[in-house]
């Protein structure tokens, strides 16, 4: 008799890889990436193995990868969500000089921040800013005019609203092309689609319509940018292998402990038993009984049970190896990249070296295209009164001390004050100075606590506490004080 022919179908490659990796993009990309294969980096056995592509990793990525990756992975969203959060975790203090009293520049800040919306708008355009290329702050202003249109300096204006976008709901459609310009090569004009994505997974009506921006009226950012002021690179770009390898282990340990943690059985039936219609329909509901309910027991007739042993391999180890390498090309300690969900506190070693990592980024990447553009376009078009000079900013101090540096702290300060007190520093200094410029101190908690030193009452107690002890110094001449 011929053998029965199995239905069968033909596919290609590019969509079998579309079938079991859900991307559609699998055409090599040219550029660099082919000199790459070329050289070896991915293939292996002369081009016979490409290990990216037996790995099931994409050759190109797009923001919407990136995206679902931030909206449905756990370490996705933390990879991209960590630095922004320790960036902006305490506002940084933005003033003009370090004069008691503030200027009109200080005060309108100051009010104008006050609610903590502006702090936490940074921080979201910090968050949707990184997961793809670039993101974009649009700023609307009460000038009544369209947002095509460029903003013109002078004048008292409010901020109405402030909108971060994402690199999936921007397009540049307009560039700076003059090679004279201070803005060559810059963008002049963006198209923004409000909600592009969040519009195909939700029931919510989302009928903005496309909104065409002047780059005058939004602060454009790019995280991670080298050679472009346009483009940076995506924060999961480096470590999206690694997503999908941990992917693979988290789903695969659930699914193997669904399948392989409870005890398994095979029935062999004795070789000289008869079994009618009937006695197997009664074996079968026993053997659903005990499987789907409460029973310990079956009643089985000429069969034999054998058990079969669980076998759960525990995917820690591997996981840990993914953690580690993720940790590595995201530059985030793995402790705080694990955070107390682990058990686990940051050691003390860890936590330093973040925040030297959160410093430099705040001085190099969140002040010079966050915050300094902000505070400058609030300056240019009269949202708050323009300093005198310039300004300065400073961003308070991320380390978190232990008690036994609060301890130390505490008394290094206290023998500090000593000497500058004992010695009449003050004279040379004054104590609200001292604060600033030697100890740090922001100028809100200096000011408060030099408003309890007065220089005048100081000299007098010092005085009097000078002829006490030359009233208790013996005739002798011997420096001994009556307890001695």
């Amino acid at each position: 008799m011929p053998a029965k022919k199995k239905n069968t179908i033909e596919v290609d490659v590019n969509t079998m890889r579309k079938i079991l990796y859900g991307n559609a993009t699998s055409s090599l990309p040219g550029g660099r990436l082919a000199l790459l294969q070329k050289s070896g980096t991915h293939n292996q056995f002369s081009g016979a193995r490409n290990i990216r592509e037996v790995a099931g990793y994409p050759e190109t990525l797009t923001f919407e990868d990136y995206l679902t990756a931030y909206d449905r992975q756990d370490v996705a969203t933390r990879v991209i969500e960590t630095y922004p959060d320790y960036t902006w975790i305490t506002p940084p203090e933005v003033y003009e000089n370090e004069k008691p009293s503030d200027t009109a520049f200080e005060k309108d800040w100051k009010a104008f921040i006050s609610n903590g919306k502006v702090i936490s708008t940074l921080r979201s355009f910090d968050v949707l800013s990184g997961i793809g290329e670039y993101g974009v702050l649009v700023i609307g202003i009460d000038d009544g005019k369209d947002l095509s249109e460029p903003l013109e300096e002078g004048g008292k204006h409010k901020i109405v609203y402030m909108r971060p976008y994402t690199e999936g709901e921007c397009r540049i459609t307009e560039w700076d092309e003059d090679k004279f310009s201070e803005r060559y090569t810059l963008p002049e004009m963006y198209e923004i689609k409000p909600n592009e994505f969040t519009r195909r997974t939700t029931s919510i009506p989302m009928n903005q319509g496309t909104l065409k921006v002047h780059y005058s009226r939004v602060i454009h950012f790019a995280d991670n940018a080298l050679n472009s002021e346009v483009f940076g690179v995506p924060r999961l770009k480096r470590v999206y292998d690694r997503l999908m390898d941990i992917l693979k282990i988290v789903a695969g340990s659930g699914e193997m402990f669904w399948r392989g943690a409870y005890q398994g059985f095979s029935f062999e039936a004795d070789t000289d038993a008869e079994l009618s219609a009937d006695d197997k329909t009664a074996m079968k509901q026993e053997i659903q009984q005990y499987l789907m309910g409460l029973d310990r027991s079956m009643l089985l007739q000429g069969v034999k049970t054998n058990p079969i042993a669980p076998a759960v391999a525990s995917p820690k180890e591997h996981l840990d190896a993914q953690l580690t390498m993720v940790a590595i090309a995201s530059r985030i300690p793995k402790r705080i990249l694990s955070g107390s969900e682990m058990g686990k506190l940051a050691s003390t070693q860890d936590a330093e070296n973040w925040a030297q990592q959160i410093t430099t980024r705040r001085t190099n990447t969140a002040e010079p295209k966050l915050l300094r553009p902000f505070v400058d376009f609030c300056i240019k078009y009269g949202i708050i009164s323009a300093p005198k000079a310039s300004y300065k900013v400073i961003w308070p101090s991320l380390a978190i001390p232990s008690d036994k540096d609060i301890s130390e702290s505490a008394l290094n300060f206290t023998n500090a004050l000593s000497t500058y007190a004992g010695n009449s520093l003050y004279t040379v200094m004054p104590f609200r100075d001292y604060l600033i410029n030697v100890w740090r101190y922001s100028i809100e908690l200096a000011e408060q606590m030099s408003n309890g030193f007065d220089e005048a009452k100081f000299k007098k107690l010092k005085q009097e506490l000078t002829e006490k002890k030359g009233i208790q110094t013996p005739k002798d001449g011997k420096n001994e004080t009556p307890d001695t």
